[in-house]
């Protein structure tokens, strides 16, 4: 095994401090890294037969790699208990959350995960939504139904409201998140309404992923003896991608800690954390890195691109950062192109592009042209979101709850998810005949016990029976299902679309008519020949050329917008080509040449 393994590598699978820090540049085989230190931790096997080790990391594709790698390269085949290998939710709802969750939250049922990750939230009342009009005419939301947020908030270490979407995303400002008290110390009314509904549904059972961090902190914190024995079956971790980790994620890790993990180690790089939107922050890790309590290595041996890729990527970054591909000497300079923000001349650099990548003997599957935002592929790619929790275009009616779970999993039933395509039919039939809203599967579960399995199965399999094949469009869908005497409401005015262009995202749209098309967050971890990024004239809210003009102020350390960017230009091994406004070529040659 230490054959395959750099320095650098050997000293962060064979280090035994109690906690450790590994800060590892892109492409330094961080993901692999970890998988060489599970495999050589689970042949010492020193823990008992009842005691794991658990690889977490925060995607399920980064856990693919690793049970890969231990599996192909390292030989370790069929790793199950007592060791775990997966995300850091499914560890928090697995050994925490789920089993203990009604110690905190006020329910006496078993939690159910709900939010539009899961399931469409509809539990609201649109009808209490309050408009004014703007100086140009616009409407503006003064006032809704609270229930709205439930999944757009959540709470934080210290019990405050934490935001979950950026502050357009509601109808009070951002003043009303940087001061939720008024003068006199008390929350102000609409952050009152907020905690309140939250609790509401809490004691109900409901929780969003955020919600069970949240409570499992509460959980560890409140139940010394909890945290005690999941210590004792999980002494050894290790967290991948952990610069990804909010400020209640490094607390939790922070109470297994204290409470006697043996091994805890934590690998990321901070210059690639781009997912502060999600309340992330890279400054956590940091904080490990630079504690003398944690014993901090480093992997800057970027095995992945080019000498020339790495120093353009170092202009970023200030590191230090040094080459030890294959490809190392490859002699293609890393370019910038203009463009005039036209779909004209996006188009035509994108061609040149390919061109290029043919002329390379590349297929799709090794180069990408990326982008950032889903607004930049709409506009001059014609990559339409088809989110149909769209208002605007939205064939469903209010009040006819449910009809858009028969659609979607009959839809789901001809694409082969049997399972997932019955369990949303059962649920809108549910709200058909009972004129609800929402329905959680432990009612399912009842119905289902009341009439009996046998029973219920068979009026499920008749009636899915009748529904037409969904490769049609809804307006014909629901015509030709009227024929068998059943009848559901949609808005048919705007029910003249495929179905399949209801349901399918736009990352699956990319997949399938044009796969190298994609965002520069989706690209995060992979390995590409060559790339194409394409940048607007504006970040969020500011403007690049403000970022780059202002050093001082802006830089990878406290920005994510220049992290962004920084993912996206450390993804090729060979070939990088960077096409940003003309307007905007001068600053950013600056910055970056």
């Amino acid at each position: 095994m230490d054959i395959q393994l750099s320095a650098q590598q050997q000293a962060v699978v064979g280090c035994n401090e109690p906690r450790i820090v590994v800060k590892a540049c892109p492409g330094s085989g961080k993901t692999f890294s970890v998988a060489a230190r599970m495999a050589k931790l689970l042949r010492e096997n020193n823990l008992s037969r009842h005691r794991g080790i658990a690889a977490i990391s925060f995607t399920n594709t980064a856990c693919e790699v690793i049970q890969k790698e231990l599996k192909e390269t390292f030989g370790c085949r069929n790793i199950g208990y007592p060791s775990f290998i997966g995300t850091i939710d499914s560890f928090i709802n697995t050994y925490i959350f789920l089993p203990y969750a009604h110690l905190v939250m006020g329910c006496d049922c078993r939690p159910e995960i709900v939010g539009t990750a899961f399931n469409k939230w509809f539990d609201y009342d649109p009808t209490q939504t309050r408009y004014i009009r703007g100086k140009h005419g616009e409407r503006i939301i003064t006032s809704r139904d609270t229930n709205y947020y439930f999944d757009l908030i959540s709470f934080g270490l210290n019990d405050q409201l934490l935001r979950l979407a950026p502050y357009q995303s509601y109808h009070f400002g951002k003043a009303d998140w940087d001061n939720p008290n008024k003068k006199d110390g008390s929350p102000k009314k609409i952050i009152s309404e907020l905690k309140e509904m939250k609790w509401k549904h809490f004691n109900a059972g409901k929780f969003n992923q955020a919600d069970a961090i949240y409570f499992t902190f509460r959980i560890l914190d409140k139940y010394p003896s909890i945290t005690q024995n999941l210590v004792r079956r999980f002494p050894i971790l290790i967290i991948d991608e952990a610069q990804d980790t909010t400020e209640l994620q490094m607390a939790i890790i922070d109470k297994l800690s204290q409470y006697g993990a043996e091994s805890i180690m934590l690998i990321g790089d901070p210059d690639q954390a781009i997912f502060e939107w999600n309340t992330a922050s890279p400054h956590l890790f940091m904080e490990k890195y630079n504690n003398p309590d944690w014993h901090s290595l480093d992997l800057s041996e970027n095995r992945r691109s080019s000498e020339k890729i790495c120093q353009l990527a170092n202009r970023f970054s200030g590191n230090e950062m040094c080459s030890i591909a294959s490809d190392k000497d490859y002699t293609d300079e890393p370019c910038i192109k203009g463009h005039l923000d036209t779909p004209e001349s996006v188009n035509q650099i994108t061609n040149h592009f390919i061109e290029k990548c043919n002329e390379m003997g590349l297929d799709e599957s090794e180069y990408a042209v990326v982008f950032r935002g889903q607004k930049f592929g709409e506009t001059n790619f014609g990559l339409v979101n088809n989110d149909s929790s769209s208002r605007q275009n939205s064939p469903w009616i209010n009040g006819h709850y449910g009809v858009r779970d028969i659609v979607y999993g009959k839809y789901l039933i001809d694409h082969g998810k049997y399972t997932d395509g019955l369990s949303l039919i059962e649920k809108g039939c549910y709200k058909i005949t009972k004129r609800v809203r929402y329905v959680p599967a432990s009612t399912i579960r009842k119905e289902i016990g009341e009439v009996g399995f046998r029973r219920h199965r068979a009026e499920m399999v008749e009636f899915i029976q009748k529904l037409p094949s969904t490769n049609n469009t809804l307006s014909n869908w629901i015509t030709e299902l009227q024929q068998t005497g059943i009848n559901l409401t949609v808005d048919l005015g705007k029910a003249n679309v495929r179905i399949e262009s209801l349901f399918r995202t736009v990352n699956h749209l990319f997949r399938q008519e044009r796969p190298y098309l994609k965002t520069i967050h989706s690209v995060k971890g992979m390995t590409l020949e060559a790339i194409l990024v394409f940048l607007s004239k504006k970040a969020v809210s500011t403007n690049y050329a403000t970022i780059l003009n202002n050093p001082a102020k802006y830089s990878v350390d406290n920005n994510e917008e220049l992290r962004i960017v920084y993912v996206a230009c450390t993804r090729p091994k060979k070939m990088l080509w960077i096409a940003v406004p003309s307007d905007d070529i001068d600053c950013w040659r600056n910055k970056l040449f």
